[in-house]
């Protein structure tokens, strides 16, 4: 006969909420997916890795952007935590990291500037938002789903990307 005992149907009733809150995490990032690609300097790196954030429009703190961030390996939680990730230049540059941001406003259209990240340009270099397209599936306060692609170029060096993405859209803190 199974036990009684108060303080061990605490302990497997708190075990079971970790494992369901656990299991919750999990899901939510397993839905979050980026398929794609992106070129820089002629050599193409498989883009793995996305998260979007809404914040302030650096140019227009009056206005609210999502930002969205397709990477090809993963970023430290510091960094995508900065408000202006300024080390995923530095980590570009040592070849460690290849991606790109995309910033959007809230009619669903490239506004302001984004990012592209990779050795090839000495770490970091400006996209401009007529650079980049979106096309929504999803838009809302909590997730973002669409067609992202842009191409542009620095000196002789050109970049390019297409990604669909899934991603839930946090808040900067």
């Amino acid at each position: 006969m199974a036990s009684s005992n108060p303080s061990m149907v605490l302990s497997r009733c708190a075990a079971l909420l970790v494992l369901f809150a656990m299991a919750g995490v999990l899901a939510a990032a397993a839905s979050d997916s980026v398929v794609g690609s992106m070129t820089a300097g002629g050599k193409t790196y498989k883009l793995t890795h996305v998260w979007a954030r809404k914040q302030p429009s650096l140019s227009d703190p009056s206005k609210t952007v999502v930002v969205v961030l397709m990477t090809d390996g993963p970023v430290p939680q510091n960094v995508l935590d900065d408000k202006f990730r300024l080390e995923l230049t530095n980590i570009a540059r040592e070849g460690k990291l290849h991606g790109v941001s995309v910033t959007l406003g809230l009619d669903k259209k490239p506004s302001g500037t984004g990012w592209t990240y990779a050795q090839e340009f000495g770490g970091a270099i400006v996209n401009r938002d007529d650079q980049q397209t979106f096309q929504p599936a999803v838009f809302n306060d909590t997730r973002i789903e669409g067609k992202l692609s842009g191409k542009g170029s620095f000196g002789d060096q050109t970049w390019s990307y297409t990604a669909d993405i899934k991603a839930a859209i946090s808040t900067l803190k």
